[in-house]
């Protein structure tokens, strides 16, 4: 689901596809991460009722600040309440269902679920099989590493060493395309980013690639013992995955968002979620 001292957060007004920056941090590097915000349209207003439809949200929820079971056994996190706030909005209920990343669209596509909320970076590929709402995050992919770790001090520092991944994300494509090219010396894919983070922490990895606001995520959850190093060398966005074809549902999570980005609702949760619960707090 992003270190945030002296960076700069930007809404970012996706409809003409151009970033509109709003400083929120005196900084001098470039964000982690900044909420993507559909501009508000005339159309906004008018979002889709659902009729009290139940929405069936598949996530892998291992994936903290967006998605992760907390002390009581809850899901929470940002997805959760993004969800909660548009389904209020269009009325519906979204109940979300816990499942492995590895399949996850192919069981969208397959009706197993209605949407997919777990932090889901959208691709050209993806698209081929599921549809997607307007981007809500805007990111970048960045190195995590053990906060006693000094060699490596960016992407650029991974020759000859060992990177987790979890399997199947863009985080593997963009490993797998720095092994062929030399820069690192091998990839290990887990089945989710919890593990992949546990192998670093137990020294059998060097360092995990993984989306700057997960990154944020697992330094919250382990204070003192991991770190970001370098910057994020990927720009992408996120968006909720829809099964293909069932525009209504489409429309009112657009519509919504629009509506949420109007009102400043996405920004609270954003301010919520990634930057209150920072890394160490």
């Amino acid at each position: 689901m992003r270190a945030r001292v002296g960076w700069i957060v930007l809404i970012v007004l996706v409809t003409t596809v151009v970033a509109a920056g709003c400083a929120r941090r005196t900084a001098q590097a470039p964000p982690a991460a900044q909420p993507a915000q559909p501009a508000p349209s005339p159309a906004a207003a008018a979002i889709p009722d659902l009729g009290g439809r139940e929405v069936k949200v598949g996530s892998d929820t291992t994936y903290p600040p967006f998605e992760y079971v907390d002390e009581s056994k809850q899901i929470v996190g940002f997805d959760p309440d993004l969800l909660a706030e548009i389904c209020r909005r269009a009325n519906c209920r979204a109940t979300f269902i816990t499942t492995g990343w590895d399949g996850i669209f192919a069981a969208l596509a397959q009706g197993q679920f209605d949407a997919v909320a777990s932090g889901v970076t959208i691709t050209d590929e993806r698209r081929q099989t599921v549809d997607f709402s307007a981007p809500y995050l805007r990111y970048g992919q960045v190195v995590l590493v053990r906060q006693d770790e000094s060699a490596i001090t960016g992407v650029d520092a991974l020759a000859g060493k060992v990177v987790a991944v979890q399997t199947g994300t863009t985080n593997d494509e963009k490993a797998t395309a720095l092994q062929k090219e030399g820069k690192l010396r091998d990839v290990r894919r887990y089945e989710t980013f919890a593990l992949a983070v546990q192998a670093l922490l137990n020294r059998d990895v060097d360092a995990v690639i993984i989306d700057s606001y997960a990154a944020d995520g697992f330094i919250n959850l382990n204070v003192g013992r991991l770190k970001k190093v370098g910057e994020p060398f990927t720009s992408e966005a996120l968006g909720i995955a829809v099964k293909k074809g069932d525009e209504t549902l489409k429309q009112a999570f657009d519509a919504a968002l629009a509506q949420m980005a109007a009102d400043g609702t996405l920004e609270r949760l954003y301010q919520k979620w990634f930057v209150e619960r920072g890394p160490g707090k």
